[in-house]
């Protein structure tokens, strides 16, 4: 059985395999952090593996908050949450680009220790 590969390294995977050499200079991934202490990240599927991917969305929030939103179209992924939930956010993107069949459901996010 193969080791597990956590959601950054996956992520650091799928990048290098998009890059060609024009990919990553011109579309790539964004990573920023938002003025309400969270993370928004953004990645161009143009030219990648998972151009075209079924449109999906999700939004989870708490009481408590803590928050995720994420939406995939055939163009690009964006996904956003609070300072916790960078990991879960990688996550998402992973599960929608990686399921056999892309239009398959929203992914299970983690809870545990970081409720949402």
């Amino acid at each position: 059985m193969g080791a597990v590969v956590d959601n950054l390294e996956w992520l650091e995977g799928w990048y290098q395999q998009q890059c060609n050499g024009e990919w990553e200079h011109s579309h790539g991934v964004q990573l920023e952090s938002l003025e309400q202490r969270g993370w928004q990240l953004t990645i161009s599927l143009t030219g990648t593996s998972a151009e075209n991917a079924s449109p999906q969305k999700i939004r989870l929030d708490s009481t408590t908050g803590d928050w995720i939103a994420c939406s995939i179209s055939p163009e690009r992924f964006e996904g956003a949450g609070d300072r916790r939930k960078l990991e879960q956010i990688i996550g998402v993107f992973r599960q929608w680009v990686d399921a056999p069949d892309r239009s398959e459901g929203l992914p299970v996010l983690k809870t545990g220790s970081r409720r949402l």
